[in-house]
Parts: structure tokens; sequence; C-alpha cells
């Protein structure tokens, strides 16, 4: 048991040095906004795996509430001049109260017709940032958004912004791994493999299915917040339908219903298109290419495989050890 523990010490002990090394080691402002944005969609990627990976509610409206979320940091920030913290609380209490409006119609439908659902509300929100010019700017976007300052400390370089969005990271893992573990958790699961069975056993369907997307919702804001900060500006071209999927597929590639999924998912999915810029008009073919490849290959993700080849690997060395011994 103490060697058990003296192990996971060790592993977290390891993981905060990697972390805390990544932006002295990085050796440009390009990878380093590359590594933020990686970030940023492990977080998106946590949002959709609460609600699809442990719920089972599909969504392709994910760019909207991400957008809700920038929108609500730009405006109070350029507008009504507020700091950080108090623009993250109105990103994550409006793209809450989207979640509830987006929940109610989609407790109706399921499969396809939710997936419609939630795409056709991701178009309505663009739209609505289009043409509502007075308060969105319209396509113009919002420019000048100030960067975060907390207790007098500036997060004005991509390198500081970095500890910034890691600590939200962290956050949202450890979330999502306790949550998992919670009555709340275990409901969700069972919520996805069957509705039916799940009322029969005293499951309150509406009330869980309404928590799961007002969570990913939640998540979304906070991402949104975090993005509008970093680039300063917003834009309707930012948040279309076309992110909406990239945010899907960053938790169905690292793996649906997994907490580390997402960390890999959002590794692949932002290095993978910078990786193959020197095809020029073919980056995007390839890029596809290799996602249906690893979705053929791999369809639960590719973390469930990776974790079975390492405990394959670990019992064929503690096997070894044993055989040593005798």
């Amino acid at each position: 048991m103490a060697n058990r523990k003296n192990n996971q010490l060790l592993k977290i002990l390891i993981l905060a040095a990697i972390i805390i090394v990544i932006p002295i080691l990085t050796p440009n402002m390009y990878i380093m906004q590359i590594i933020n944005m990686i970030c940023i969609y492990i977080i998106l990627g946590t949002g959709i795996n609460v609600l699809t990976g442990f719920t089972g509610q599909l969504s392709l409206g994910q760019a909207a509430f991400f957008g809700i979320g920038a929108y609500t940091a730009a405006l109070m920030n350029t507008r009504g001049g507020m700091q950080f913290f108090l623009c993250l609380i109105g990103s994550v209490l409006l793209t809450a109260v989207f979640g509830v409006i987006l929940a109610v119609p989609a407790l109706k439908v399921k499969g396809s017709y939710l997936a419609l659902l939630t795409m056709g509300f991701g178009e309505i929100v663009r739209i609505v940032m289009i043409n509502w010019t007075p308060v969105t700017n319209g396509t113009a976007g919002i420019l000048g958004i100030e960067s975060p300052v907390i207790f007098g400390f500036a997060f004005d370089t991509l390198k500081k912004y970095y500890f910034l969005i890691m600590v939200f990271v962290v956050l949202g893992l450890l979330y999502q791994n306790v949550l998992i573990h919670t009555r709340t958790g275990r409901a969700l699961v069972a919520v996805r493999e069957d509705n039916e069975a799940a009322e029969l056993t005293g499951i309150d369907v509406t009330r869980y299915k309404i928590k799961a997307f007002v969570l990913s919702a939640v998540y979304c804001g906070i991402a949104g917040c975090l993005y509008a900060m970093m680039i300063k500006y917003v834009s309707p071209d930012t948040f279309t339908n076309n992110v909406s999927s990239v945010i899907l597929w960053t938790a169905i590639v690292g793996g649906f219903g997994t907490v580390v999924g997402p960390v890999l998912g959002g590794i692949i999915m932002q290095v993978l298109p910078e990786a193959l810029r020197f095809l020029g008009d073919w980056r995007l073919v390839v890029y596809g290419v290799i996602l249906l490849v690893v979705i053929l290959r791999f369809p639960g993700g590719l973390y469930p495989y990776i974790q079975k080849f390492l405990e394959k690997r670990q019992s064929k060395k503690t096997a070894g050890i044993a055989a040593g011994k005798g």
C-alpha cells in the first residue's frame, strides 16, 4: 500500500514538473499559442465528454456555448470595464442559462434528431453574433480585450497565460474525475446505458440530462472566457459548426467516457493540423483520412487501447520479476 501511494505521489510530482517546464522549454510564441489552444480544447473536450461520453447526449452545438462564453467576457471587459473573475462568472452563468434553454427541447428528441437540434442551436447563435451589430459589432468582432490581472499580476504574455489556463485544465479534469465516482456520475452513466432502465431504478432522467447539458455548457463558457482574454479578439468566424465538430472529435479520438481521453484528443486535434501544414491544400484531406483510420482502428478512442497496452506490459513485467524470484 505504501509503495502504491509513493508511486502515485511520484507520478503527480513528475506531471507537475512537466507542466512547469513546458513554457520554459518552448522555443517561440507560435508553439506556445498552440500549447495554449491545446489546453483550451482539453477544457472543451472535457465538457462534451460529460455530456456525450458519460450521459450519451450527442451535441453538435458546443461552439455556441464556447462563443457565448467568449462574447460575454469580451463585452463585460471592453464595455463594462470588468476584470477577469467577474467576466468568468458572467460567462459561466450565461452559458449555464443557455444550457438549460437547449436542454429542455433536447429532452424530447434523441439520436440524429438531437444532433440536428444542437447543430441548429449553434447556427442560430452564430447568426445572432453576426446580425446583432449594436452589441456584437457584427462580422467585425470585438477588439481591445484586456489581459487578466489577478492580485496585481498581469497575464500579458502567452507563457504567463499558459499557467492561468492550466489551473482550469487541472481543476476541470479533477472535477470530472470526482464527478464520475459520485452518485451523480453513476446516474449519468446509467442514463447513457439505458434511459428506461435508469428510470425504473428511481433515477430522475430529465433532471440528470439537464445537469449534463448545463455542466457541459459551463465548461465551454470557461473555455470561451479564457480564449477571448488570450486572443484579445472575438468574431463569429471562430464559433462555427466546424468548431463544434472539432470539439466532438477531441473527445472521440481521445476516448469517450474516459477522464484522460480529452487530454489526448486535445493534443492530437491541435498538433496534427499544424504538423501537416507542409502538405498545403492536401493538408485537410490527409488530416481527415488519419482521423478516419483512428476511428476505424480504435473505435473506443486511443486512450483505452493505450491503457490496455500499458497494463499488459506491466503484467508481463510483474510476471517476469516473479519468475526470476522463483
